[in-house]
């Protein structure tokens, strides 16, 4: 590539190209435990999540708490006290950019730190020291648990974004280009979901503060047995069970998607399923509720759509050894699309039931009663 040293250099970063992209062929290759430090660090920033309102009630002490409980969900599945991951999976470079689950001990899996002592305990109280009892006012307190954990991933990943931009070091000028495009792909996106998360949990907290959880809207699918995927996320879906597309995500900031807050989990022995949106987006989850009941297998189905769209997922290793490894390449495939490249119309379609969640029955605390 013909630019002058003292030009703005092509990948956008504002430097001179001389400073910049000059001889990046040449330049050592970032280290790969440089890498790991940087993907691992997610416990450098420490917030709580309540609406400003409730801050002066802040304990001061931010704690590592779970998106899933511990006690009553991880445990359910743990075997020796571990589960696998696919958030901060294990990550090799040798042969390419490839993610494969890794073990972690429940203690430690599904916590980050954005709640302090006192609100972790006091606002979740009634879905942590009790057996679940299928209401809006607990649905609610699990969907608000899960989009506060989003954000704070999204903010997070702003810095493992930075380091993304050097990861080209050593490569040639075709990879160069290719990093490049998907480094500002995936810091553009990051940034627009994480003000459409903020848009929503304002929404949230708006609710919570006026006592009218009642308002959030929930699909609860019930299991005949804990789910051997568990997951707490926020996630937009662009296209249903069928292939087709549900919603375009803009880039303009002011045009937010609608999302879906997915929880699967479990308590005294029975598994949980949720969904759960506020009312402006009715409109294309009744589409994607729609779609899902039209699929062959509901449980497979949903199964698909957490592999593709979600990475805070904790597994029972147990279920996890019992598939083939076509299955588990089938699910790793699903679950590069959502992490190294945008996800195929048809991702969600040919689905494989692994029986990973057993469903029994379906409760609407909605006005779209009718979708299921």
């Amino acid at each position: 590539m013909k630019l002058g040293r003292n030009k703005p250099c092509w990948c956008g970063s504002g430097k001179k190209y001389k400073k910049c992209h000059l001889d990046r062929e040449q330049q050592e290759p970032i280290n790969q435990g440089v890498i790991h430090k940087q993907i691992n660090g997610f416990y450098s920033q420490k917030y709580c999540s309540v609406p400003s309102s409730m801050s002066p009630e802040c304990s001061g002490k931010i704690i590592k708490a779970h998106s899933i409980s511990k006690s009553s969900s991880l445990k359910e599945i743990a075997h020796n006290g571990h589960v696998l991951t696919t958030f901060e999976g294990s990550i090799r470079f040798d042969k390419g950019f490839q993610i494969t689950p890794k073990k972690i001990g429940i203690q430690k899996a599904s916590t980050f730190t954005g709640f302090c002592a006192h609100h972790d305990k006091t606002l979740f109280q009634p879905i942590e020291d009790t057996d679940f009892v299928i209401s809006k006012e607990n649905c609610f307190l699990i969907a608000y648990r899960a989009i506060s954990r989003e954000i704070f991933v999204k903010e997070r990943a702003s810095g493992t974004f930075d380091l993304l931009k050097d990861l080209d070091k050593g490569k040639k000028l075709e990879q160069q280009l290719s990093m490049q495009s998907e480094h500002k792909r995936l810091t553009e996106n990051n940034v627009l979901s994480a003000s459409d998360l903020r848009s929503i949990k304002n929404k949230l907290d708006s609710m919570l503060i006026a006592g009218e959880q009642g308002k959030l809207n929930h699909i609860v699918f019930i299991l005949s047995e804990p789910p051997n995927i568990m997951t707490s996320t926020a996630v937009g879906p662009t296209f249903d069970f069928q292939g087709n597309k549900l919603q375009s995500i803009s880039q303009d900031p002011e045009v937010i998607p609608s999302y879906i807050m997915i929880n699967s989990f479990s308590s005294n022995g029975v598994g949980y399923i949720c969904l759960s949106w506020i009312q402006e987006h009715d409109s294309v989850v009744s589409a994607f509720i729609g779609s899902l009941k039209q699929t062959s297998s509901v449980s497979a189905s949903i199964l698909a759509f957490i592999f593709t769209s979600i990475e805070n997922n904790y597994i029972s290793e147990i279920w996890w050894s019992s598939l083939d490894s076509s299955s588990k390449e089938y699910l790793m495939n699903l679950y590069s699309q959502g992490v190294m490249m945008p996800t195929n119309s048809d991702a969600l379609v040919n689905t494989k039931d692994l029986l990973a969640f057993k469903i029994k029955d379906t409760i609407s605390l909605n006005a779209c009663a009718a979708a299921l």
